[in-house]
């Protein structure tokens, strides 16, 4: 009896962590497809396979912005709204910055990373650094060229030594390189 018992307990147990194993793994039909937004507002449509991804209607503002999750993220905005919206499915951390002078609240969904701190007394997003590789950002992507972000992006308004920096209204877009000339990352910033 006592032998059944520790089987029928060790197979409860197997289940339950299978179970949690499941719901933790990252859902299939979920795309991160964000796409450059240059103002204008995003639509949500549906792709050949089902699943959701972001388009980009009329350009005509003011702002560079990304659209994750039919989320349509612009620097500057506000946290709690932006994260209520995404939903759960990050890792949520608090330090202390020197570049904000207080708090920062860093949001890691794994493609981006979305980083917040009090602005006046409000929680604002200051940075959305791209990681994933295969989100376009207005027609480049990590590993892409400096020579293909002129071309989709045109004259920078600087050039730095990391690479190139856009701006638009409050907003930023900066493409930074490695020595090859590649980008390495892709930062959209509250100025």
């Amino acid at each position: 009896m006592n032998k059944s018992f520790k089987k029928i307990a060790a197979v409860a147990v197997a289940v339950s962590v299978l179970s949690v194993m499941a719901s933790c793994a990252p859902k299939t039909e979920e795309t991160a497809a964000p796409q450059l937004i240059s103002g204008g507002t995003a639509a949500t449509v549906a792709s050949k396979e089902g699943k959701e991804s972001a388009a980009a209607t009329k350009p005509s503002g003011d702002s560079y912005s990304i659209t994750y999750k039919g989320t349509v993220l612009t620097p500057g905005m506000d946290t709690t709204a932006a994260i209520k919206a995404l939903g759960e499915g990050y890792i949520y951390n608090k330090v202390m910055s020197c570049a904000f002078n207080g708090m920062e609240e860093t949001y890691d969904y794994k493609e981006i990373v979305i980083f917040a701190d009090d602005h006046d007394g409000k929680n604002k997003i200051n940075t959305i650094e791209v990681r994933d590789p295969s989100i376009d950002c207005g027609g480049v992507k990590l590993g892409s060229s400096l020579d293909d972000v002129r071309k989709a992006f045109g004259d920078p308004t600087a050039e730095e030594l990391y690479g190139l920096r856009y701006e638009k209204g409050h907003t930023q877009i900066q493409f930074i390189a490695g020595e090859d000339k590649t980008l390495s990352s892709i930062l959209f910033k509250a100025i």
